[in-house]
């Protein structure tokens, strides 16, 4: 009867601390010209995607990011290079030196791409340009591939954890040598 109720015990708590999280999505079909649904729109060059581990502990959000190299752009006139967050369970599978017209939205200076917006491969310039029209060059040059060294795709946490106790117990260890050396010396 123990064991029963300590395994019963012993998952009540599990799921508690680690929930188990499912997503469903459906997308609304647009009705007239894409561009119109979305704050702007952007044609570039991937140059790095990372996910990120949002959270410290309990519920955990991976995010992914992409760098891109921005060619062009449309209804807003943004950097050489912007990175914008993509959802991670259905984003669009964005690979590194593929061209791509993409559909965003800012908020606050953050750019996101949303699970239903529209991503197209680019094979040539004509393809983005009967889509869309004549967009505006980029408006100063900048480089931010450093601010992509700051994303993880490895949760650190427990790792933290881990470094904090190893730490504290040779805090602990030091602090009673020094207590038992000074004791010896009284006597």
């Amino acid at each position: 009867m123990r064991l029963i109720l300590l395994i019963l015990m012993l998952s009540i708590s599990l799921t508690t601390i680690f929930p188990i999280q499912s997503q469903a999505l459906s997308c609304v079909e647009l009705e007239g010209p894409a561009i119109d649904h979305f704050d702007t729109a952007i044609v570039g060059t991937v140059l790095n995607v990372k996910n990120d581990i949002k959270g410290f502990t309990g519920l955990k959000e991976t995010k992914k990011y992409v760098l891109i190299d921005v060619e062009k752009s449309w209804k807003t006139e943004v950097n050489s290079q912007l990175i914008f967050e993509a959802d991670f369970t259905w984003a669009y599978n964005f690979e590194k030196g593929k061209k791509y017209i993409i559909y965003l939205n800012e908020e606050k200076g953050n750019y996101f791409n949303s699970p239903c917006s529209p991503v197209v491969l680019v094979e040539s310039n004509n393809d983005y340009e009967q889509l869309i029209g004549e967009g505006q060059k980029p408006k100063k040059e900048v480089y931010l591939g450093y601010k992509m060294l700051f994303k993880h795709d490895k949760d650190l946490d427990f790792e933290l954890v881990i470094l904090i106790i190893a730490f504290s117990l040779i805090l602990i260890w030091k602090w009673n040598s020094k207590r038992v050396k000074s004791s010896k010396k009284v006597d």
